[in-house]
């Protein structure tokens, strides 16, 4: 069977169509993250890296914020995860430590992935986290628990509108063929 002029030049396009798809889904979530920083959308929250030698952040004294915190582990993590508080306000400027614990349910060692999230999306720049153990993967041994810090303070440049930020981690297991070298 012998292929058309008009033939041709459609089966051309399709595949046109299906390589610039193709690139645009590849390079979807690096547009997305950029899309994120660039406006504060998303929920992703700053990350710090404080040394001794960094000037502390600038104190705003005459406001205050509250922070709520909360988490979910996802389907087929057996971790009872809790914030040890569920609500504090903070000055923004100062730096402030709260702790979940958690602990795995299971009779096997569990390795995990805690993803954060912060709302409102604006605030999420301004919630600036210093040390946190989403920076990391957990592994907790069969029927282990602990308590894992958060070390963050909110930026005095966060907006007069928002008084309240939520910051929110989802857990997940991590397979082994998922982990750094597997």
């Amino acid at each position: 069977m012998q292929l058309t002029a008009s033939n041709k030049k459609l089966v051309a396009g399709l595949a046109l169509a299906v390589v610039v798809m193709f690139g645009f889904g590849y390079a979807l979530v690096p547009l997305y993250d950029l899309f994120c920083e660039i406006t504060g959308i998303g929920g992703k929250p700053a990350i710090a890296a404080v040394k001794d030698s960094d000037p502390t952040p600038t104190v705003d004294a005459s406001r205050d914020v509250a922070v709520e915190f909360t988490s979910t582990s996802n389907y087929g993590l057996a971790w009872k995860v809790k914030p040890q508080v569920r609500k504090i306000k903070v000055v923004p400027g100062k730096i402030y430590q709260v702790e979940y614990a958690v602990k795995n349910e299971l009779k096997r060692d569990v390795i995990g992935q805690a993803i954060p999230s912060v709302t409102p999306g604006e605030a999420a720049r301004h919630l600036v986290k210093i040390e946190c153990f989403c920076f990391e993967q957990q592994k907790l041994a069969a029927a282990e628990e602990k308590n894992m810090p958060v070390r963050f303070y909110v930026d005095s440049e966060l907006s007069k509108d928002i008084n309240t930020i939520t910051l929110s981690y989802s857990f997940f297991e991590v397979k082994s063929d998922q982990t750094a070298g597997g």
